[in-house]
Formats: C-alpha cells, sequence, structure tokens
C-alpha cells in the first residue's frame, strides 16, 4: 500500500508539474501574442497616419491642378474670342492656345491620377482601420483565441501593411502609365464648355 500511495503521489506530483508548466507556457505564448498584436497596431497606426498624410497632400495637388486647368481653359476661351478661332486646326496654330492645351491634357492625366491614388489611400486606411479593431478586440480576448487565430490576424495585418508601405511614404506616379486625352478632345471640351 505504501508502495502504491508513494507512485501515486510521484505520478500526481508529476502531473501537476507539467500542468504548473503547461500554464506556464500558454500564459507565455499569449504574452507573446499579445506583445505581436502591440507591435502590429503600433504598425497599423504608423501607416494609417502615413496613408492620412499622402492622401491629405494628393488632394491638395488635385485642387492646385484644377485651379491651373480652370485658368488654362479661361485664357483658351479668351484667346479663341480674340482671334476668332473656329476650329481646332486654326487653334493649335497660335503658340500659347497650343501650349495651353498641352498642359491641359498634362493636368487631366495627373488629376485622373490623384484621383486613383486618393481612393487607394483611402481604402487602405479603412482596411487597416478595420484590422486595427480586430486587433484591439483580440488582445482584449487573447487568452481565448487560439495560436492559429493570432496568427492568421497577424498574417493578414502583415498582407495589407505590405500592401500599402510602399505607398505611405511618397506619392508615387508612374509616368508610363499617363494616359493622355487627345488635343483636340479638349479644344473641343473647352469650346463647349465642358473644362
Amino acid at each position: 500500500m505504501k508502495r502504491f500511495f508513494t507512485r501515486n503521489l510521484a505520478y500526481n506530483l508529476a502531473l501537476a508539474c507539467l500542468l504548473v508548466i503547461s500554464v506556464a507556457v500558454t500564459r507565455a505564448s499569449a504574452d507573446s501574442k499579445s506583445e505581436e498584436l502591440q507591435r502590429k497596431i503600433a504598425d497599423i497606426a504608423l501607416l494609417r497616419q502615413q496613408l492620412v498624410d499622402r492622401k491629405t497632400h494628393a488632394e491638395a495637388m488635385h485642387v492646385k491642378l484644377l485651379e491651373q486647368q480652370a485658368d488654362l481653359v479661361a485664357e483658351v476661351r479668351l484667346l479663341q474670342k480674340s482671334f476668332g478661332f473656329k476650329s481646332y486646326q486654326q487653334a493649335k496654330q497660335h503658340d500659347r492656345v497650343h501650349y495651353n492645351i498641352e498642359l491641359i491634357q498634362t493636368i487631366l492625366a495627373y488629376n485622373l491620377m490623384f484621383t486613383d491614388k486618393i481612393k487607394i489611400y483611402q481604402t487602405g486606411h479603412d482596411k487597416l482601420n478595420y484590422l486595427h479593431q480586430l486587433a484591439e478586440d483580440d488582445i482584449k480576448m487573447i487568452r481565448t483565441l487560439n495560436d492559429f487565430e493570432i496568427d492568421a490576424l497577424t498574417t493578414q495585418i502583415s498582407l495589407v501593411i505590405n500592401r500599402y508601405i510602399g505607398q505611405a511614404h511618397v506619392i508615387q506616379i508612374d509616368q508610363k502609365s499617363i494616359k493622355r486625352t487627345p488635343a483636340k478632345m479638349i479644344w473641343e471640351g473647352i469650346v463647349n464648355g465642358t473644362y
């Protein structure tokens, strides 16, 4: 009986030690997952702010370009009335009209790109805001979530961060992708009051 009691005590003691170690490992794992989510939240906050800054800058550039476009259109209309241009062929012979239309082509192309950038920045900000909320909620519930769910969230956060990190530092415009409106269409838009 003493032997049984000693063996049973040893078994129970070993089981208790394993349970304590298991709890400690689980707690350490939860703490490391919590720290990882905290780092991701900090990354999200920084990137969100950078995207807001880029969006604000892009919006300001968009507005400036629209103002310049309005000035150029007004000047082309004035020249058209002053010189009585009836067609684009006549108007493009005048250097100032030709130059202004080329500038309008460039402005239209850039404004289209700025509009796309603004949408990208807003979408990125919205996605990051959503992930920020998920991470905050998961930190509150970290002890009940399993490692798989936390890893999936951190992976999702990393993917979104990697998608937008390049956009966050500077407004990137690919010169090769600029699509210019044909000059004749711009002239017709000015004459018809579209611009």
